[in-house]
């Protein structure tokens, strides 16, 4: 179910009329209408409002302002408040969640509870009932909004409840204790269960859990997470037919398994909020967007919450650069957005959240921010013929969440977090070339949801899990001439973290025609003491490669060697960031080869030079194997931005993915979007643009040639089809 608000995109925020005067919801009204807001999010945080004590509801205060919206003609995304508990039900039993060293949360904050908490299972589904009961049919409610950012503070509880809801969970997985002790190799350290009985979840030890016992107990609380959802959800689709339904998801956030919350929701919507302090955080705007429009296979989604200014909960709070709340809003647009909404409308006068800034500041109409606000309304209000339009892309790169809390969980060679960092560090390369990717999750191409046979480039970035079924897939797209890019730590373990035998890569070894045997991994970020070779005359003798932060790279592959020599004179040298990997052909050489083959199939792109005395000298860096229109190739290192970008530029002429960026300024990035074309441009200079023609949406004038584009600023022309 697609949904957009009608004649234009969505523009507003998360707005709780219950902290205010009324005659300042009045004001709010009226600057809701100068700043062109036409959707407002209504009682996230409001049960303690809604339900006071327990069984008394009060509604009227919530009727009065949904009315009012559908008088002055703006529409409204009502939440369920369940992601705050009011004091009364916390005071209950059990209600409370426990954290890893058994302490229960206390009253407070939010997310405090247990997700199986029966109690509050039971009154999250009433007052979700009661909601979808008053309101389910009024004029003003366009969507629902259940709970708010799942698992961001409560993501799971250790308590007695989860305990035993975790054995059942693994009986229906399992289906026997045997099981269980074989997917988990509990046969280490002694932990072999006998019963389900004596299964808890991964609560403090002396030391390491078993990261098998972890992950699945993630899985778990996940599908309760998930559960409590579709709860609500289900209530409100039967009270309130016709009306969406979503629930915002948080970016990068790998602990919840985003592809198979996707399956449940309506409308995909994301909070994001990246930081200006941080040049690259244009690019997450992007990559963000372009999870989303994975999630909703390649719908539009909506942006739920971002700022306008600053946020709050950083330990330094940057504020955008002027310009930057706009242009980054245009940039969510261009690759995909149906609504920049924000959190909050009006900033709080107190609490937590005191000094996360709001459409509407502390100062009000005197804030810097407030002319922005307002052009940011009307910029939105003028891209109405971009809301029926989708995004297209020649490649792709994969996510997959359950990788990366296994990789995170999995006891060394290194500690990672949750999250997608190598896709996200593929797709920028990828974006910096002028390239646009989508993102998409593993689980949606095993399911069917989305399907790989209509791109040319693959990228497939850590995905520590080996999936036979994904493996098909890619050589199937790769036989019908896609290039395939498989990374380094891809295919390392099963589901359970149970690793590979005979070689790494799993079945991605048969399209890649080579396997990993052993990685190497360098400690650069531990400062050792270095021996004084006039003292100390065996350790300064000591060579230490391991203590070096890059692996440097040697090709005598032509098409690589002039990449590198377009991007600088002298040639710069291709680095890998920490990690290498010991990499062999799967079948011997059948004849005599070229030194830069492995075998008859596998050729060597670039190898692992001798720099600082590397271990990996000489040893295979980069691969391709051709498979019939398409090639697999494999990188066994994490690429420098040279290195990717060298890298692509000769993967892409494989794939015949062409780009004009070369021709644009530096600092601007070109989208399209159906037959809009934005020109957003990220730099401190104002900037000129050479060959733009069609019908600026912005400005609603015709652009003829030469456009200045001032700094951090865009555009939108609309061009012939």
């Amino acid at each position: 179910m697609v949904w957009k608000t009608p004649g234009q995109l969505a523009y507003g925020g998360d707005w709780n009329p219950e902290q205010w005067s009324p005659e300042t919801l009045n004001e709010d009204f009226q600057l809701m209408h100068e700043t062109n807001v036409n959707l407002v999010s209504l009682g996230i945080f409001s049960w303690a409002k809604l339900e006071p004590k327990e069984g008394e509801y009060d509604f009227t205060w919530m009727k009065e302002i949904l009315d009012r919206c559908h008088a002055e003609g703006i529409h409204v995304d009502l939440a369920t408040p369940t992601a705050a508990p009011p004091a009364w039900l916390l005071a209950y039993e059990n209600t409370a969640a426990t954290d890893k060293n058994g302490i229960k949360m206390s009253f407070g904050s939010r997310q405090e509870y247990c997700p199986t908490s029966e109690k509050y299972r039971t009154k999250a589904a009433e007052i979700a009932t009661r909601l979808g009961t008053e309101f389910g049919d009024h004029p003003a409610v366009v969507m629902w909004h259940v709970n708010n950012e799942y698992g961001c503070h409560t993501l799971r509880c250790y308590c007695d409840n989860c305990a035993t809801g975790f054995r059942a969970w693994l009986k229906e997985k399992y289906g026997t204790i045997e099981a269980v002790n074989q997917a988990w190799v509990t046969a280490f350290w002694s932990n072999t269960f006998q019963d389900f009985s004596e299964v808890n979840p991964p609560r403090k030890t002396a030391t390491y859990t078993n990261p098998a016992h972890e992950l699945d107990y993630w899985r778990y609380c996940d599908d309760q997470q998930l559960e409590n959802f579709k709860t609500e959800a289900n209530i409100l689709r039967r009270l309130s037919p016709g009306r969406p339904v979503t629930t915002n998801f948080m970016g990068e956030f790998a602990n919840l398994n985003y592809g198979k919350w996707a399956e449940h929701i309506d409308v995909i919507s994301d909070d994001d909020y990246p930081d200006p302090a941080n040049p690259v955080s244009a690019h997450q705007v992007v990559f963000n967007a372009a999870m989303m429009r994975g999630y909703a296979k390649g719908q539009p989604f909506l942006l739920m919450e971002q700022v306008a200014g600053a946020v709050q909960w950083r330990p330094e709070n940057t504020q955008k650069r002027p310009g930057q709340y706009q242009l980054w809003s245009l940039s969510r647009v261009a690759h995909g957005a149906n609504g920049i909404l924000q959190f909050q409308w009006r900033q709080s006068p107190g609490g937590a959240e005191t000094f996360h800034n709001g459409m509407v500041n502390h100062a009000g109409k005197f804030s810097k921010w407030w002319p922005e606000v307002c052009e940011t309304g009307r910029a939105l209000q003028r891209l109405e013929p971009v809301a029926e339009q989708l995004v297209s892309s020649e490649a792709v790169v994969l996510i997959d969440s359950d990788s990366a809390r296994a990789r995170h969980l999995a006891i060394g060679p290194r500690e990672v977090e949750a999250n997608f960092q190598g896709a996200r560090l593929w797709h920028r390369a990828l974006w910096e070339k002028g390239v646009v990717a989508d993102v998409l999750s593993v689980r949606s191409l095993l399911r069917g949801d989305n399907k790989l046979d209509s791109y040319k480039l693959i990228v497939v970035p850590d995905i520590f899990i080996d999936y036979p079924e994904l493996a098909k897939q890619l050589d199937s797209a790769a036989a019908g001439g896609a290039q395939v890019i498989v990374t380094k730590e891809t295919g390392v373990t099963d589901e359970n973290l149970k690793a590979i035998l005979g070689g790494y890569l799993g079945s991605l070894k048969k399209l890649l025609g080579v396997q990993v045997t052993d990685h190497h991994l360098s400690a650069y970020k531990t400062k050792f003491a270095q021996p004084d070779p006039r003292v100390s005359r065996i350790t300064s003798a000591i060579g230490t490669p391991g203590a070096e932060e890059y692996y440097t790279l040697d090709t005598e592959f032509a098409p690589l060697q002039r990449a590198l020599q377009k991007i600088a004179l002298p040639t710069p040298q291709m680095r890998g960031h920490q990690w290498g990997e010991n990499v062999i052909a799967t079948q011997p050489a059948t004849q005599v080869t070229l030194s830069t083959w492995l075998n008859d199939e596998v050729e060597v792109i670039a190898q692992f030079s001798g720099h600082n005395g590397s271990d990996l000298a000489g040893w295979p860096a980069i691969t391709r194997r051709r498979h019939e229109q398409g090639a697999g190739w494999y990188v066994a290192t994490d690429l420098d931005e040279v290195g990717k970008a060298a890298f692509l530029e000769v993967v892409c002429a494989y794939a015949r993915i062409s780009t004009d960026a070369e021709q644009l300024p530096a600092g601007v990035e070109k989208a399209q979007r159906g037959n809009v074309c934005f020109y957003l441009n990220h730099s401190d200079k104002a900037v000129q643009l050479a060959g733009v023609s069609g019908f600026e949406l912005l400005t609603q004038s015709e652009a003829t040639g030469h456009v200045m584009l001032p700094p951090r600023t865009g555009i939108a022309v609309q061009v012939a089809n």
